[in-house]
Order: C-alpha cells, then structure tokens, then sequence
C-alpha cells in the first residue's frame, strides 16, 4: 500500500496480467475489490486502486535503497504457496543487478527466501522502510531473489497514476556494437561507439 488514503497499491503485473477480477486480502484477512489503475509490462509494475473507506489501510515509510550496502540485513513479506503472510531473512546479495529480464533491469539481489506468492510484496530493511518490490527468483529453492528498488517502482507508480501509462524518453534510431568486423568494412579505425542501423519514425509503447 503506497498511498492509505486514496487506496493505491503496487504490485507486479504479472500477479494481476489477464485477471477479469482483481481482490486484495489486508493483514486482518479482510478482502476487498480493486481496480487496476495502469500497469507497465516493461518493469513488471501495476498500480491498483481500492476503496480507503471500505477498511483501515496502514501507512508505511519508503526507502531509501540507494544506501544499501552489500551484506546489509532485509526481511522479505509476502504469502509464498498460498500460505498466508509470511516473513522471511536474508542479506542484500548484490545491487544493480541484470537478469535479462527487460530494457530497465536495475535489481536488488537477495538470499531472503521467495517464492511464488512473494511477488509484488515487500522487501524491507530493519527499520521497517520499504526498500524494495519483490518481483522474481533465479530457480525456486534457490534463495537467489530480486526485488524492484522502490524509488524505482514509485517512480512508475506514480506515472500510472497521474497518466494511466508511463511517459519514457525515445532516441528514435535503432543501434548496435560496431564489432571489428562492421569497423572494418565502415573503413572506422576503432570499435568506439555504436552504429545507427535504423530510423524509427514512431515508438507504440
């Protein structure tokens, strides 16, 4: 929950892709319908909205994530397997992570236990702040973990909300490495930089 007065919440867009109906289940097993308000296939983010008025949401403190060091202790919330709400421990394993995932992958690495069922719970450090969205796992069992770091999440959370969809900058060209080979037919005396191999006259997302 990002916002207990107006009733949004983030979570991934891969719990709620497809849904015809979407219910969200609070601490105190109360269960209450939301709508989704926008989600972003490229970072995994949907934004829901749901009816402040209908059950007492709690508040939470953000952040920050751009602190974080290596080694430093997190808890992972979230109902693995269906289990009900589940607190688990770790470590940040690693920062700025790349799983190959999307364009944007900028994770937070974790041996904190998740699982299936985490997704889209929270990741937070020992003052109780989220710092991170929980989002995926290198293999289940594994305790390889990756959560979205939450200023990044909010940053698109909050474009949802105002615009239903995320507003991103757009080059207009395609590129790709100038291999050894490209500079040489390109009579280039290196292979610094890139090359421009289209031009693309309009982006659809």
């Amino acid at each position: 929950i990002i916002d207990s007065t107006n009733g949004y919440i983030v979570t991934n867009n891969h719990v709620i892709k497809d849904a015809d109906e979407v219910r969200v289940t609070l601490y105190n097993d109360q269960t209450i319908d939301a709508e989704i308000i926008g989600v972003d296939e490229k970072t995994d983010i949907a934004v829901l909205k749901v009816d402040p008025a209908e059950a007492p949401l709690a508040s939470v403190e953000f952040g920050p994530s751009d602190v974080l060091r290596v080694g430093d202790w997190v808890l992972a919330i979230g109902n693995p397997f269906g289990l009900g709400g589940t607190v688990t421990a770790g470590i940040i394993s690693a920062r700025q992570r790349d799983i190959n995932s999307g364009p944007y992958d900028d994770y937070l690495q974790t041996d904190a236990s998740i699982n299936p069922g985490n997704s889209g719970g929270p990741l937070i450090n020992l003052d109780g702040n989220i710092i991170g969205i929980n989002t995926g796992i290198a293999a289940i069992g594994s305790r390889v973990g990756f959560s979205i770091p939450i200023e990044n999440a909010l940053k698109i959370a909050n474009q949802l909300v105002q615009n239903g969809k995320v507003m991103r900058g757009w080059l207009g060209v395609g590129i790709q490495n100038l291999t050894p080979e490209l500079a040489s037919s390109l009579k280039f005396k290196n292979t610094d930089g890139v090359l421009v191999n289209t031009v693309k006259l309009e982006e659809s997302n």
